[in-house]
């Protein structure tokens, strides 16, 4: 093991929990990586016996959904579906049935019910969303939590709180990072996986498309020829972007599998990535031989916009 190769944050991650259990630190750190196992073909090599158990069974969960359920659809299937497992990531069956039909998107095995680490239970069952992805948050030790690091939605419970009957009161979370409990009964949620590598880098995607969708000559390509790269941005001048939204802990697992497309486009919490990427992509070239060019989403926009202006002067 090259250990000198390692990100030098890595050197200051806390592994094990007092109990002997994965940190989530450790298990998202470790997850992060999964990409790397993944063909251009959404095949899966699982390692044989040298990957740990919790991994094969994480990485086969997310495969089953990404690549069984949303492919099979065509284009319009496959955006349906991915725009769904991004904006829709809990819900009762009746819920969900109705977004089903509602978006044209074919069923996906994919839901179950909500576990029981993000329920609170008294004289009825309540879970808490996230504010950012929606998910219901983990409950542990009176603490409720979004497991996704970037998100940073952290609350506490106060005993005996709230009416009887109802939930307990939180403490922290203003403005947008607000949360209220909704009754859990009947819920079903994304699989821990899907939610993980689907769900979360989905939401700067889907942002990201949205925006592009309200500008005024431009036409937005979702997750274009299955999604070969994350976004086509065409203008009416002819110009375009072939955009790749990319959401992960480590620049480097980017460098070692560059996009297709040769915008790279980061979240802006992950703004410290874009000279290391930029440096790093810099010797390549996309297949058919494009530079890249890296932004952060708000840049990006500011790029885009500045073009537009320049088409109406």
């Amino acid at each position: 093991m090259a250990w000198d190769e390692l990100p030098s944050a890595m050197g200051d991650l806390v592994v094990l929990t007092d109990n002997g259990g994965l940190t989530e630190d450790a298990f998202d750190a470790g997850m992060n990586y999964l990409e790397a196992l993944y063909g251009d073909d959404g095949s899966f090599d699982l390692g044989g016996t040298w990957l740990p158990a919790w991994v094969r069974q994480t990485a086969e969960q997310t495969e089953r959904a990404a690549f069984r359920h949303i492919r099979s659809g065509g284009q319009a299937g496959y955006v349906a579906a991915r725009t769904m497992l991004t904006e829709v990531p809990y819900g009762t069956e009746r819920a969900l049935v109705e977004e089903y039909s509602r978006r044209g998107a074919a069923r996906m095995d994919v839901y179950q019910p909500v576990p029981p680490d993000r329920v609170w239970v008294g004289a009825s069952s309540w879970l808490w969303p996230c504010p950012q992805c929606r998910y219901p948050m983990v409950l542990r030790g009176g603490q409720l939590r979004c497991e996704y690091p970037p998100h940073q939605s952290r609350f506490g419970l106060v005993p005996g709180g709230g009416r009887r009957g109802g939930p307990p009161v939180l403490t922290g979370g203003r403005g947008r990072l607000a949360t209220a409990a909704e009754p859990a009964e009947g819920v079903l949620c994304l699989d821990w996986g899907v939610w993980r590598y689907i769900t979360c880098p989905g939401l700067s995607e889907v942002g990201l498309m949205q925006w592009l969708e309200k500008q005024e000559g431009v036409r937005v390509e979702r997750w274009e020829n299955l999604d070969e790269w994350d976004v086509g941005v065409y203008l009416a001048d002819g110009h375009h972007w072939r955009v790749d939204v990319k959401d992960h802990q480590d620049a480097q697992t980017i460098i070692d599998r560059p996009p297709a497309g040769e915008t790279v486009v980061v979240p802006n919490y992950r703004r410290s990535q874009v000279n290391q990427l930029q440096s790093g992509l810099d010797g390549l070239r996309t297949a058919d031989g494009r530079r890249y060019i890296v932004f952060t989403v708000s840049r990006f926009k500011a790029a885009v916009s500045r073009r537009l202006k320049g088409m109406g002067a």
